[in-house]
């Protein structure tokens, strides 16, 4: 693929939307463009000093769903070896268009705090009646935990609501 087929790719894969497998949410749009962009900013709001193949792994993260697709949460939490299997399917695609920067451990970490916390940012602005159903609050415990893991639960406790 030469850079300019890359830049083609990366830039139509994000027009593909999210939320097209959850009923609740399938009728708001927002692009994987859109999302990267919020994981980004969320990155450069809250982590002390991200570096850079963690601010290159947000802005791509989801860059193989185009090719290989998506599983609702629910499936992926149900059935984690057929999520691995499709995990490792998705980041050779990540690797293939060579936005795949090695992460270490803690880096991973607020990669994936970040993205659950552009998740639950983009459904309190557009669907906040859904943050008191029972996904929802597991996600709101879930960021809380991990935040004070990686010791930003202040801003995070103070963003999404507080302990519950």
């Amino acid at each position: 693929m030469t850079p300019a087929e890359r830049l083609e790719t990366i830039l139509r894969g994000g027009y593909c939307t999210r939320w097209h497998a959850n009923p609740d949410l399938a009728h708001i749009r927002e692009t994987l463009a859109e999302h990267h962009g919020r994981v980004v900013q969320i990155l450069l709001a809250i982590h002390p000093d991200p570096s850079l193949d963690l601010i290159r792994a947000a802005a791509h993260h989801d860059c193989g769903e185009p090719f290989v697709g998506d599983l609702p949460a629910p499936f992926k939490e149900a059935h984690p070896e057929i999520a691995g299997a499709h995990a490792e399917v998705e980041a050779e695609a990540l690797r293939e268009l060579c936005v795949a920067p090695l992460l270490t451990r803690a880096d991973a970490a607020w990669l994936q705090l970040a993205d659950r916390l552009a998740a639950f940012a983009h459904v309190r602005q557009v669907a906040p009646q859904l943050l008191d159903k029972g996904e929802w609050g597991e996600a709101r415990q879930w960021l809380e935990h991990r935040s004070w893991e990686l010791g930003c639960q202040a801003v995070i406790y103070d963003f999404v609501g507080g302990p519950r």
